[in-house]
């Protein structure tokens, strides 16, 4: 049974992967950032595939002019202050336009603001959506868990500690977690894990993302834990609905090895970023 969950995993992977290169214009972005010295200023500079024009959006702002002549490398600079925003990191679109009046808008891209920045909240309660995101931050993961031909319900905990970012994406390339697991109605209920995971952003979802974990309890049970997880959707501006499925390998004989199906939010937006 494990084989053919692994099989049918690694094709809707390789799908996403190969629907994800099709693309009509490709916009590179290489620096998106905000600079920390006031006043704070939004950089970005992305190149495109052939000659165009090109207008960014601000997620609440209007459209703004990038380049108005047929250009394939292009900058952009505004002041903070004249955008709106009521996060840490405001979303954005490039949309472009070639010389035969052929329009193409990239993927979303998240712009985060410097930690030092004191921020301004505009048209909501930052008391309300820091309590309301703390909420989420802290809500831990449904598990359904196999083992031995038995079922039984698990709450999983995984928390990014380091994330390594690439330009322009709207996650991490990759990042490395601890995660706590409790499962119900069995002997050995406590797991503990330090894992790396990869992310592959596709067109279809909003992510693919393969991961290998060293998993213990300190009683009998040291081992790997490979997975796989799906980023489906984005919940509340920086958190991403996800499923994921995982086995779990013991090197020892003893406790025995066990599958597990999961339901969760992931966010990097608390940890060290690189």
């Amino acid at each position: 049974m494990i084989k053919k969950v692994f099989l049918i995993v690694f094709s809707i992977f390789t799908t996403c992967l190969s629907q994800d290169e099709i693309s009509g214009m490709d916009i590179f972005v290489i620096d998106s950032y905000v600079t920390p010295e006031e006043p704070h200023r939004v950089m970005l500079t992305f190149f495109t595939s052939e000659k165009v024009k090109a207008k960014i959006k601000f997620d609440g702002n209007d459209e703004l002019v990038v380049s108005s002549e047929y250009l394939e490398e292009h900058k952009f600079e505004l002041l903070l202050s004249k955008l709106n925003y009521d996060s840490t990191s405001i979303p954005y679109k490039i949309i472009v336009e070639n010389s035969s009046g052929v329009k193409s808008t990239s993927d979303e891209f998240d712009l985060y603001l410097p930690e030092v920045y004191t921020f301004e909240i505009k048209n909501k309660s930052n008391f309300l959506d820091l309590c309301l995101g703390g909420i989420l931050y802290l809500l831990p993961s449904p598990t359904f868990v196999l083992q031995s031909n038995e079922s039984n319900f698990s709450l999983n905990k995984e928390l990014p500690i380091i994330s390594f970012y690439g330009s322009g994406y709207n996650f991490p390339s990759s990042y490395i977690a601890l995660e706590y697991s409790y499962i119900f109605d069995v002997k050995n209920r406590n797991y503990f894990r330090v894992g790396y995971k990869y992310i592959f952003q596709t067109k279809i979802i909003k992510y693919v993302s393969p991961g290998i974990n060293l998993t213990t309890n300190f009683n009998g049970f040291n081992g790997i834990s490979p997975e796989v997880s799906f980023g489906l959707f984005k919940f509340y501006e920086t958190f991403t609905l996800y499923t994921r499925f995982r086995y779990n390998y013991n090197f020892n004989n003893a406790p025995y090895n066990f599958a597990e199906l999961s339901i969760g939010l992931f966010t990097s937006s608390i940890s060290f970023n690189f």
